[in-house]
């Protein structure tokens, strides 16, 4: 079998595999539905039993299935493969505090846009969606999230664990910038960068003297200046993260630097950052602001992490915005040192070609609103 074939191989048990998900969440509800009132409570203790699972497990099973069961249309999206669970689970979750018509108008908008897409794109897309359907219940959903902040202690095998903290998408973003920079200004000393930040974190959190380097640590923010002067609601993006609703970006504004970045009105796409730095620190800004992520199929690494690859080899004269494209290391290296080739395209399109002989094609991403095409006058 060529590589292809076996490529379709797998895609083929990818969907038996949701298919049997689909099928799994309609008999878990099945059941519960048909137990007794007095019963109904304690069906969680049932399925552990038969399925030598945990109460908790169990508990979660049955909570998953009852969303997805609700949702017709998304229960037959993961039965057809054309999304996996986890996808399926995000849609319902993020419509589940919309009312209707919105919740069903932005069931069918995602449910288009997700079988192609990662899982982190589709929550991306999902958050400005609600945002801009009802600004209102992405506040309520950010405020209902913001309650449950918390850590958590997993333990792990081989004497080690997890610590798990959950807090608000930019205070997240500032902590680990700043892990982040206390640990590459730390010397070569054998250790992996990651092992560096867990050590530094764990520095921090003892209250142990640590070599941090002066300075601010950078965090993004794209936010449109209607918003931004209380205009309209329209989100702001986190980069690295996606979309935050507008009155928690307003707050961190008022304490924040800001250029100007000009967009296309046809696109939403970055043309022109203030002129704040030399030329070419001022072009990759662009970049940044144009390719906010490695323009590698799904990566989501940030652009200001990522290397700017030249798509046509350097030539001297061929660092171009039209010729650079941000990287992570990962996807840089693949780039030169395997089968995979990438162009670019004139309409800002990145094209990756893969060794089984798969054509992927990335999109560039508007930061801002597209205008919407007028309506020709009537005769």
């Amino acid at each position: 079998m060529s590589l292809d074939e076996l490529l379709a191989d797998v895609e083929d048990k990818h969907r038996l595999f949701c298919r049997a998900k689909a099928e799994l969440a309609e008999s878990l509800t099945n059941f519960q539905d048909h137990n007794a009132d007095r019963d109904y409570r304690y069906v969680q203790n049932e399925i552990a039993a038969a399925l030598h699972i945990s109460r908790r497990g169990a508990d979660r099973l049955l909570s998953q299935s009852s969303e997805l069961t609700e949702r017709p249309a998304v229960l037959k999206a993961l039965a057809q493969g054309l999304i996996d669970e986890s996808k399926a689970l995000l849609i319902v979750d993020q419509v589940r505090l919309l009312k209707e018509p919105q919740a069903s108008v932005a069931e069918a908008d995602l449910l288009e846009y997700a079988p192609t897409r990662t899982y982190t794109s589709v929550r991306r897309h999902a958050q400005t969606l609600i945002h801009k359907l009802d600004p209102k219940a992405a506040e309520a959903r950010h405020e209902e999230k913001r309650k449950a902040r918390m850590v958590e202690k997993v333990n792990l095998d081989d004497g080690m664990c997890q610590l798990n903290l959950m807090m608000t998408a930019f205070q997240g973003s500032l902590a680990y910038a700043r892990i982040d920079q206390i640990a590459r200004a730390l010397p070569k000393d054998g250790r992996t960068l990651d092992q560096k930040r867990a050590d530094v974190t764990l520095d921090l959190l003892l209250g142990k003297e640590t070599d941090a380097p002066a300075g601010q640590v950078l965090v993004y923010l794209t936010m449109p200046i209607t918003s931004l002067m209380g205009m309209n609601d329209d989100p702001a993006v986190l980069a690295g993260y996606g979309p935050i609703p507008a009155p928690i970006a307003r707050e961190v504004a008022a304490g924040g630097i800001w250029k100007r970045i000009l967009t296309d009105p046809v696109t939403g796409m970055a043309e022109e950052v203030s002129n704040v730095y030399r030329p070419t620190a001022k072009q990759r800004e662009l970049i940044h602001a144009r390719y906010p992520r490695c323009t590698a199929i799904g990566c989501q690494q940030p652009a200001h992490r990522c290397d700017l690859d030249h798509c046509c080899p350097f030539d001297g004269a061929n660092t171009t915005i039209k010729n650079l494209r941000p990287k992570c290391r990962h996807h840089h290296r693949m780039k030169h040192e395997s089968n995979w080739a990438c162009k670019n395209l004139p309409d800002g399109r990145h094209v990756w070609n893969t060794p089984a002989g798969r054509v992927y094609e990335t999109e560039p991403e508007p930061i801002a609103e597209p205008a919407p095409i007028p309506e020709p006058a009537p005769f």
